[in-house]
């Protein structure tokens, strides 16, 4: 069965790791994958020295115009990209990720498709401000074209259900999954310390992340700032890139804790990056199913997250994590604070975390999950 995997880019976010770990954990006897893509990046260079086929787009196709004209062209010659690719790669199963790629194979399906549509959404679109107005209000008439949709998330699929009013039978709920085994593994904390210029005394505050507005680094730098007085020690590290990188950077400054944070761009070594953490902390906005906070888990890192959208159904206040208010600094600030001066709960949520993923996010389920899907799609079966 031919599968193409359509994201925006493929750097280092939650939905490119979930579709390179589907690329890489299918059983390829009964699987071909390839992906296309927008924008290239890490991860996608990765599959790339692993023989597995990534498609950009273009530059024809995938230019930055600014005229409502050019933009249209641009999408035009985008979709007829689209549908040449499948067409020469027979491909089967198309299976794309947020609205940009829902637009593009919607209108590459119009007339005559013979390939079967997968779309998921990773956030509840009526939630991520990342989309434009227009995008989201044409959602809804699009998701009915995919013969099945999937939510990372209860909420993305009570989305689908409630606000797109998508027959139930159409939706399915498919939780992120990461590989436990290589995050809960032995790894040398005190060698990536050494490595990354950071003493074994230093109390460490992890994030990995892209640097977006939805992540909402601004509220951890405050409260980072907050805490210092108290806990000269602490130190935030910072893995991902993104736009927001130079107003951070500036706004460490201003609060004058920039010998306190570490940018370290994009990685590809989070599992021992994690190793070197005291406390995970996710400030996010708003969340579909953070893959990262399921690794640090696994890594038995104890959580510290805002209560949105997305987190409060992974992280439960005071079980696997202390949960605060979003966009309340002095708050994150005092939960950062009751993560260093009470090990004894921090081992509690280490404890709690690694059972909550070993239960509920292991990345075999995962990939079981939408392999039965695919094979029943292909079979005609929704």
């Amino acid at each position: 069965m031919n599968l193409l995997y359509f994201i925006p880019s493929f750097g280092t976010g939650g939905t490119e790791r979930l579709v390179a770990d589907l690329a890489t954990h299918l059983d390829p006897d009964r699987f071909s994958v390839a992906v296309c893509v927008q924008q290239d990046g890490l991860f996608g260079q990765h599959l790339t020295r692993r023989g597995y086929p990534v498609h950009l787009l273009t530059d024809s196709c995938n230019g930055s115009p600014l005229s409502p004209v050019r933009k249209l062209r641009a999408l035009v010659g985008r979709v007829r990209c689209l549908r040449a690719l499948i067409a020469r790669e027979r491909i089967d199963i198309v299976h794309t990720h947020h609205l940009g790629p829902l637009l593009h194979a919607f209108l590459a399906g119009l007339g005559s498709r013979r390939w079967r549509w997968v779309h998921t959404e990773h956030i509840r679109p009526d939630v991520d401000t990342g989309y434009p107005g227009w995008l989201v209000r044409c959602a809804p008439w699009m998701f009915p074209s995919a013969g099945v949709v999937t939510g990372v998330s209860d909420a993305v699929g009570a989305y689908f259900r409630e606000e797109a009013r998508l027959d139930s039978p159409r939706v399915r709920v498919i939780y992120n999954g990461v590989d436990v085994d290589a995050f809960s593994g032995p790894h040398d904390g005190a060698a990536k310390r050494t490595d990354l210029g950071i003493s074994p005394q230093d109390w460490v505050i992890g994030l990995v992340g892209s640097l977006r507005p939805q992540k909402n680094h601004q509220l951890l730098l405050r409260a980072l700032a907050r805490i210092l007085p108290s806990v000269p020690e602490a130190r935030l590290v910072l893995a991902g890139d993104g736009e927001l990188r130079g107003s951070l950077e500036a706004l460490a400054g201003e609060l004058r804790i920039q010998d306190r944070v570490r940018f370290l761009g994009p990685r590809s070594d989070v599992p021992e990056l994690l190793a070197t953490f005291d406390v995970y902390c996710l400030p996010s906005h708003y969340e579909g199913m953070p893959l990262t906070v399921f690794e640090a888990m696994a890594a038995g890192v104890p959580v510290v997250a805002t209560r949105v959208v997305g987190i409060q159904e992974v992280v439960r206040d005071r079980e696997t994590g202390l949960l605060v208010p979003s966009n309340d600094p002095d708050a994150l600030a005092q939960a950062l604070m009751q993560a260093r001066w009470n090990p004894g709960l921090c081992r509690e949520f280490s404890v709690a975390g690694r059972h909550y993923v070993n239960t509920h996010a292991r990345l075999k389920d995962m990939v079981d999950q939408y392999a039965a899907l695919y094979e029943q799609m292909a079979a005609g079966a929704r």
